[in-house]
């Protein structure tokens, strides 16, 4: 199964915090994406002091895909699935989450999270 991180997974992952089935998950995935929208959540989660990291973010991310062997895909920022996050119920109001939600769904992704808003979409796959 190839996965998404939302921006918890992420940060999860960094300081050694993820679930075993997740942690275990992302060993055995094909692929683990991680979305550009996952980057600029984190990024303003920075700037308005909610989240603060070791290192600037950009910086933060560009070593934990390194490290992890994280793939980060643009797809998700192509207008047809921008407009698809638009189009889905409103379930979560998020558009961080909207769009990751998205992007599961048009490219068959389980997403990791520990959001429980994300779970009740119709067709998504999650664990966390």
């Amino acid at each position: 199964m190839n996965l998404l991180l939302d921006t918890c997974a992420l940060i999860a992952l960094a300081y050694g915090m993820l679930t075993p089935r997740a942690r275990q998950a992302l060993l055995a995935a094909p692929e683990a994406i991680l979305s550009p929208v996952t980057v600029w959540e984190l990024a303003i989660k920075v700037k308005s002091g909610k989240l603060r990291l070791p290192d600037p973010p950009l910086v933060w991310v560009e070593q934990l895909v390194a490290r992890h062997g994280l793939l980060l895909s643009a797809s998700d920022l192509r207008p047809a699935l921008l407009c698809a996050a638009a189009d889905l119920p409103l379930i979560h109001r998020d558009p961080f989450d909207r769009v990751l939600v998205a992007t599961a769904l048009a490219r068959h992704l389980t997403i990791i999270t520990s959001d429980e808003i994300i779970p009740t979409y119709p067709g998504i796959k999650t664990l966390w």
